[in-house]
């Protein structure tokens, strides 16, 4: 499982949420971006899992800078559904 603008491979409980939904994933900005689209030729494109990624934030508590971890969650698409769609909005 990797994603295919960033030619990242998915890590953790990650790969356990995609398996069995395609091979190649992004996001949905990252699709904007990769395929050079506004927002509306992707009109209709369902996600196919909600990842989670988790981050240090800097917090500040009682005046002293603090690190603590966050989840990041975040939607991706898988490729081919994205190159349906956007044939479909044509």
């Amino acid at each position: 499982m990797i994603n295919f603008t960033t030619n990242q491979e998915y890590q953790g409980n990650n790969i356990d949420l995609l398996q069995g939904l395609g091979n190649e994933f992004c996001t949905f900005r990252q699709a904007i971006d990769f395929f050079k689209l506004s927002g509306k030729e992707l009109k209709g494109a369902k996600s196919c899992a909600r990842l989670m990624k988790v981050l240090d934030k800097e917090i500040i508590k009682n005046g002293k800078k603090e690190k603590k971890k966050v989840p990041f969650y975040f939607n991706v698409f898988e490729k081919n559904h994205l190159i349906q769609t956007i044939e479909s909005n044509k």
